[in-house]
């Protein structure tokens, strides 16, 4: 039959077959169809790979198809070039092979190149005759291992057969010899000797004797081994192997062989060394059988350890001050084997891979050595930490190991006596030294508050810093102050103190300080006008205390930092717990001999906040932040590791310092009640809105009869009240803006309430104005996600009285009251702290409001916090009320007494303080 039409192809290599049709202006599909319509192997041209017109074939399924041309018999095929024209004889010629079944696995090839096999194995073939060209062996092997994988049943008997015979599968670079010995080695010939020839290592009776190497034969089965000079009887019509055993292993490692063309007998450490861990791969892979010793299979890295132990002449004393410790008596332990150091040094001169210690044989790396070595010169060069002394002896307590600086050495520190009486001071605050608190204080301490200051004190004599966190009301301000009244009087430091503080409470710092020791001299840098550069330097050289702001840490950062502060203390010290903000790294930059932090909530989300505060503290007491974590933060929080989180209380107990006010030796010091005030500046927009009204209302009052001026004063004061409070309240905004950020007072409100939840607490928020009380019940409950009640002239009774009951049930924790509604009548003993947001002016009437609280049914302390805006008439009246018990029973009548002041009184009593103006 006459064939429709021709097709001219063209084929490549590249371990597969790639053809093309020649003239390129058909798609492949068009000519694949009539070429493979019968050829099986890739069923009838439908499992074949197409990429850029070209088509590719297996080995196998070429071979097939260029053997059997299985094509249309209405389509001729002609070769466009004189390789594709060959493909057709060769595969004719591999064909016949197949057929017949004759190849062989090919010696050569099994030994170059491995093959490229896969469950079918590495095997390389070649056939019965001589190929007409190399590509045909090439070919006929890569079509076989082809096939194999292909066919099932194939595949399977060819697994019998590599269980059988497992070298016949294994790829090796190491075969020297024939190819008859490369069959017999591989169990493909039927007569091959009964036995293999193999070496045998063995090592030295003592340390640093030669090893024994040893050429013997071993039965297939392993029933026998003979040395070669008394093979039995059975075995000598073979002895002409050994001969090609002995000559194909000194092929493989040339260096073991000697001048006489026999192997070496004796091999010294670092012969042996090299056998086990290199030689003894490659003749394995080659076929040879090695007897090695028992433990080398199962033979440890030896593990080197350091061990420090502190001089006994570093005594407590000694460390006041050092941030370093150098006197150490080193030595170095190898599997439970302490060396001295000249001992370790000698060894190290060696470079010996294989020791034997206490009879057990080890590998020891030359460059570990060299680290250990390196480790303990950079030691005692530099001294090691006095914080990493102290943790690695919290954590052994704590049954838990200290991270080695590398981690293949640890270093481990032994303290004597003296030192771990120390460490069991830090861990017990009743057992520190009293730190006697001088005149210049004037206050009581409690109980107590007099441990912390005992605590900070003996702190600050070792450069460890402090984490007072005790609870909220408990004192910290008190404390701290105690602390800097004692430094001052003791030491006589020739630098100031640096207080950092949220902006809102710099007031409240002023007022205590005057307060509990008004000899402090005290410079507050805060404002527009506060002096710079050398005006800084001076002014804060002759101050004891200087007082700043969390913004102008940063801000002022280049001025600050150029005093050595003796001691540099953080309140609310939450505010760096982001440890990455350029305000947290300008503060952890500052340089101070000693460094506290003040914090009701030290962890208010996540450890790191904790990791952020210890690294001002003590930095790298607890690690890098990614060590950290890795360490602590990831198992507690991701994994609630119970072990992980005792080590972390173990580490930090001593620097940290937390009393709540259920603790029994708290409890038992506090008093029912306790009242604080917070005082909060005002803002720039409040200062403004403040001036304003009282110029105006004042220039109007002039010109105004008696009554009308009584009024316009009475209004005033209303509105001096509202700005206070909010300048929305004020404005009478309907939906006011950065509601927090325009008030200061409300911004204390809010941290106050947050500190409250977060212990579990619940609190009164006492205002005067019903919108006032509107916008705090909005901003907390979106805050803090939860229920706000709040109780005005204008709830129900049902109403109310529901209040009161899912409050006393504790189903609410803030419970916000107008005064007039809310102070008188109720009672509401679930709550433990009572919050003025704003001042009556009447004490009477706010007692009333606080006995809401505290009275019959009280169980716990109650704190009392009044807000109070600072520089304006809010303060200036508290004053008045705490000097002149007198003027408390006038102010009992009202605010009708200001209407009665003159001008001058009036204007003196309401003008805004040169700080209040600064604002913000």
């Amino acid at each position: 039959m006459k064939a429709l039409e021709t097709i001219q192809i063209s084929c490549r290599w590249n371990e597969e077959l790639r053809c093309f049709e020649l003239s390129g202006s058909t798609h492949p599909f068009s000519w694949v169809s009539p070429l493979l319509a019968w050829h099986e192997e890739t069923f009838y041209g439908t499992m074949i790979e197409i990429e850029n017109d070209i088509v590719r074939l297996s080995p196998w399924q070429a071979l097939t198809w260029f053997a059997l041309r299985p094509h249309s018999r209405f389509s001729a095929v002609e070769w466009a070039d004189e390789f594709t024209a060959r493909l057709e004889a060769w595969a004719n010629h591999i064909w016949n092979d197949v057929r017949e079944r004759r190849f062989l696995p090919d010696a050569s090839l099994w030994k170059n190149t491995g093959g490229a096999w896969n469950e079918a194995g590495r095997t390389r073939w070649r056939g019965a005759d001589d190929d007409p060209d190399p590509f045909v062996a090439t070919w006929r092997s890569l079509a076989i291992a082809d096939w194999l994988s292909r066919d099932p049943e194939l595949r399977r008997l060819w697994g019998e057969i590599v269980r059988a015979y497992p070298l016949i599968a294994a790829q090796s670079d190491q075969w020297t010899g024939t190819e008859e010995d490369w069959l017999e080695q591989i169990g493909w010939l039927g007569d091959r000797p009964p036995f293999t020839v193999g070496l045998r290592l063995t090592e030295p009776e003592k340390d640093g004797e030669l090893w024994t190497l040893e050429p013997v034969a071993l039965a297939l089965d392993d029933s026998v081994i003979a040395p070669l000079d008394r093979l039995p009887r059975a075995w000598r019509p073979y002895e002409s192997s050994v001969a090609r055993a002995i000559h194909r292993i000194q092929a493989i490692v040339p260096w073991l062989g000697d001048e006489n063309e026999s192997l070496l007998r004796e091999l010294s450490d670092d012969q042996a060394w090299r056998f086990l861990s290199e030689e003894s791969v490659k003749l394995t892979e080659a076929g040879v059988r090695l007897l090695l010793p028992d433990w080398w299979h199962d033979i440890r890295q030896a593990q080197l350890s350091i061990k420090a132990k502190l001089s006994p002449s570093v005594r407590t004393e000694s460390l006041f001050g050092l941030e370093r410790l150098s006197e150490f008596d080193w030595r170095v332990a190898t599997n439970g084997i302490e060396w001295t150091e000249e001992e370790f040094a000698a060894l190290a001169e060696q470079q010996r891979r294989l020791i034997r210690l206490r009879g057990q044989w080890l590998i020891l790396d030359p460059a570990l050595v060299r680290r250990a070595q390196a480790l303990m010169e950079k030691a005692k060069k530099e001294g090691v930490p006095i914080h990493d002394v102290v943790a690695q002896t919290l954590l052994a307590e704590a049954n838990e190991r200290e991270e080695a600086i590398d981690e293949e050495i640890p270093i481990e520190i032994d303290v004597h006596d003296q030192f771990r009486a120390l460490i069991r001071q830090l861990q017990t605050i009743d057992e520190l030294p009293r730190a006697n608190v001088p005149p210049s204080f004037r206050g009581v301490l409690r109980p107590y508050q007099q441990r912390g200051v005992d605590w900070l004190v003996f702190l600050r004599r070792f450069g460890f810093g402090a984490c007072l966190a005790d609870d909220m009301g408990l004192g910290k301000t008190v404390q701290l102050l105690a602390y800097l009244a004692y430094v001052n009087d003791t030491e006589r430091p020739n630098a100031p103190a640096l207080l950092i503080c949220p902006t809102s409470v710099i007031g409240n710092w002023q007022k205590e300080c005057a307060r509990f020791v008004p000899t402090l001299r005290v410079y507050v840098h805060h404002g527009p006008n506060r002096a710079r550069n050398d005006a800084f330097l001076q002014a804060a050289r002759e101050a004891d205390l200087v007082i700043t702001s969390y913004p102008l840490a940063h801000l002022d950062h280049d001025d600050i930092k150029q005093i050595h502060w003796h001691a540099i203390c953080l309140d609310e010290a939450q505010n760096i717990k982001n440890a990455q903000t350029k305000q947290a790294r300008a503060i952890r930059r500052l340089n101070g001999n000693h460094k506290i932090a003040l914090s009701g909530t030290p962890v208010e989300n996540r450890l790191s906040e904790l990791w952020s505060i210890f690294h001002f503290l003590n930095p790298g007491y607890l690690g890098s932040a990614a060590e950290f974590e890795r360490r602590f933060a990831g198992p507690i929080e991701k994994e609630g590791d119970a072990h992980k989180k005792a080590a972390l209380q173990a580490l930090i107990r001593p620097f940290l310092l937390r009393r709540t006010k259920t603790d029994e030796a708290v409890a038992l010091n506090l008093p029912d009640k306790i009242e604080q005030k917070e005082y909060c500046p005002l803002t720039a927009e409040q200062a403004a809105l403040y001036e304003q009204l009282v110029n105006d209302t004042l220039e109007r009052a002039k010109a105004a009869s008696p009554f009308a001026r009584r009024g316009l004063i009475l209004q005033m004061i209303n509105g001096i009240k509202q700005i206070c409070d909010h300048p929305a309240l004020y404005l009478k905004e309907r939906q006011p803006r950065q509601l927090v950020e325009r008030s200061h007072k409300l911004e204390k409100l809010v941290e106050l309430v947050e500190q409250i939840r977060a212990n579990n607490e619940s609190c009164l928020i006492f205002t005067q104005y019903i919108r006032m009380g509107e916008m705090i019940q909005e901003l907390l409950s979106d805050l803090l996600d939860e229920r706000v009640l709040f109780l005005h002239g204008g709830v129900p009774k049902p109403t109310r009285d529901r209040m009161v009951e899912e409050f006393q049930a504790q189903h609410a924790s803030i419970f916000l009251l107008s005064l007039k509604a809310g102070g008188t009548g109720l009672n509401l003993t679930a709550a433990n702290h009572v919050i003025h947001f704003d001042r009556w002016w009447n004490p009477a009437v706010e007692n009333q409001a606080t006995d809401r609280a505290y009275r019959i049914g009280q169980t716990k302390f109650v704190h009392v916090h009044k807000l109070i805006t600072t520089g304006t008439i809010e303060e200036k009246i508290d004053e008045m009320l705490e000097q002149k018990q007198a003027l408390a029973d006038v102010i009992t009548e009202g605010e009708a007494w200001i209407t009665e002041l003159s001008d001058d009184e009036l204007r003196d009593l309401l003008a805004l303080s040169a700080a209040a103006k600064g604002g913000a």
